[in-house]
């Protein structure tokens, strides 16, 4: 039996803002709200391929926030993309770690803050071929 990972849930203390945060910033949609179903949950993820599935959702629920997670990670295209992020999270006061290159395994990378605290990495050459 295949057992294939699908999604990450995370709480956060306005669903709107963060949905916001999340489509600006990470190039994420909403693919599913499933308040207009009666549910509380909004499912976010890139918009996939016609006929196609999406592979991996951010499902946010509205609540009060009690843990973090390390961070999510996103790739980028370019460094400049990386730069772009960083200089938007500078204005808006959520930048955590301005881009720098580490090189290797790391690549080029800035950190920046949801809303609600969670740690957002975008990167840029960050190898992900090969592993497994």
């Amino acid at each position: 039996m295949t057992v294939r990972w699908t999604h990450i849930t995370i709480t956060v203390s306005n669903i709107d803002r963060s949905i916001s945060f999340y489509s600006a910033l990470c190039n994420l949609s909403v693919l599913r709200d499933r308040r207009l179903e009666g549910g509380g949950t909004v499912w976010l993820g890139p918009v996939p391929p016609a006929g196609e599935d999406p592979t991996f959702i951010l499902v946010l629920s509205q609540g009060e926030v009690t843990d973090r997670l390390d961070h999510f990670g996103f790739q980028c295209e370019s460094k400049e993309q990386v730069d772009a992020i960083a200089e938007e999270a500078s204005r808006q006061g959520i930048l955590v770690y301005p881009p720098q290159d580490s090189g290797g395994a790391v690549g080029y990378w800035t950190l920046i803050k949801d809303p609600d605290g969670h740690s957002v990495e975008f990167t840029f050459g960050q190898p992900l071929k090969g592993l497994g």
